[in-house]
């Protein structure tokens, strides 16, 4: 009689623990309405530019909005130039936290602003600061085209 009470008894704690481990009440993951638990991410993503390639892409929009000769085409390259590789610099050093990075970018961009007041006017420089700068698809596919033809051009 007492086996047979234990031998219960241990039964039903099995069976109770494979319920609870099924989470009955709780929704899963997969399940409709599960919200996934927040990650706390507290490194910075760091993106580093190569800074030709950006200038590359922001020089001919600033000649075209701005009608710059080439004098003026030559300083702009020069202040967006230092402007990335200061960036880059600050991105890359480890030893700053999340706050200082952004600080020390502000501080840049203020900087940037100030030597661009030299070349253009205060309404030309909140016209560059709305700008969009991204490559177009048009963009992309010309490059696209000019690399085909220049291999092309090789194997003739």
């Amino acid at each position: 009689m007492k086996k047979n009470f234990l031998l219960v008894i241990f039964g039903l704690s099995l069976s109770f623990q494979f319920v609870n481990a099924q989470q009955v009440n709780g929704i899963q993951r997969g399940q409709r309405g599960y919200v996934p638990p927040p990650v706390n991410n507290t490194t910075t993503y760091i993106e580093l530019k190569n800074p030709y390639e950006e200038v590359s892409i922001m020089l001919p929009k600033c000649v075209e909005v701005f009608n710059l000769d080439d004098f003026e085409k030559e300083i702009i390259k020069g202040i967006l130039l230092k402007n990335f590789e200061n960036q880059n610099v600050i991105l890359s050093d480890e030893g700053n936290s999340r706050e200082e990075r952004k600080k020390k970018l502000a501080e840049l961009d203020k900087e940037f602003y100030k030597e661009l007041a030299l070349i253009l006017s205060t309404d030309e420089i909140e016209k560059f600061k709305l700008m969009d700068f991204s490559e177009t698809k048009a963009e992309k596919k010309q490059k696209k085209r000019k690399k085909r033809n220049k291999g092309n051009k090789g194997r003739s």
